[in-house]
């Protein structure tokens, strides 16, 4: 595979001259000619290939509902091991067991993986439940279908909630910038080992958006001479502050006078 590689790049390496000087070529005739390197390539080198299970370690999604065939669920698992490269499988539980979170260590175990995400039927759990530190997440397939939304929609709500806490449960919701809580935490000593106190300014757009979504909304903002005004400021804590209280609070010199008129009643 490293001969393969380094041959591959070494061909293409040669060929860089004379992609860079086609200037004024048009865009087919560079298509074609990358395309005819490609070839060259393959030609020489047979083309690429993986050693599935090379490097050992699994991550299994281990399906125990059956509202959705587990057919419909390929998709998102083959996708995953051609991007990532990994051995990513969809199987069905090595023996019976039923879940609970004290149960995932054995669980896991048994399946003779590394990690694992569990699709499972239960009316009392949400929808997703994440634990990136020990390595496995569920998705509850029953509340998916809380809403009766028809096989279709069901299975492909299934599907994408796969990939959303596939990548949650494996670091996708981290943070490349340093000085950030947001890092791979897998043991007691990694949470010691962060370099800082709290997130760092990446999330915090993404962090303001869902408080939204779930109706926390951000305080209102104003001056403190604005908030006298509206009669919500809370006490002045020094000079300036207390000289505007005074003045929001003072008496009118020459208050409005409003006199009774009798064609209107009361």
């Amino acid at each position: 595979m490293k001969t393969t590689v380094i041959v591959a790049i070494a061909l293409i390496t040669q060929a860089l001259p004379g992609l860079a000087a086609q200037g004024s070529t048009t865009l087919e005739e560079q298509r074609a000619k990358r395309e005819a390197l490609m070839q060259k390539i393959y030609r020489k080198t047979g083309g690429m290939i993986d050693r599935p299970h090379s490097e050992g370690g699994r991550f299994a999604f281990i399906n125990m509902q059956s509202l959705v065939d587990a057919k419909a669920l390929e998709e998102p698992v083959s996708t995953m091991v051609r991007i990532l490269r990994h051995d990513i499988t969809l199987e069905a539980p090595a023996r019976p067991i039923g879940f609970s979170i004290g149960a995932m260590p054995e669980i896991i175990k048994g399946q003779n993986a590394k990690g694992a995400i569990l699709l499972i039927e239960d009316n009392t759990l949400p929808s997703v439940l994440i634990a990136p530190e020990s390595g496995w997440g569920v998705i509850n397939v029953g509340y998916l279908n809380s809403d009766n939304p028809g096989a279709l929609l069901l299975a492909q709500r299934v599907r994408r909630e796969m990939w959303r806490v596939f990548a949650m449960v494996n670091g996708g919701a981290n943070t490349r910038m340093g000085k950030c809580v947001l890092q791979t935490v897998l043991k007691l000593k990694d949470i010691d080992a962060l370099d800082a106190e709290a997130f760092c300014p990446e999330p915090v757009n993404q962090i303001l958006e869902h408080l939204d979504a779930l109706g926390v909304k951000k305080y209102q903002r104003t001056t403190y001479e604005t908030a006298c005004k509206e009669g919500w400021a809370p006490a002045p804590t020094n000079d300036v502050q207390q000289a505007i209280w005074d003045k929001a609070h003072a008496i009118p010199e020459k208050p409005m006078k409003i006199e009774f008129d009798p064609k209107k009643g009361r």
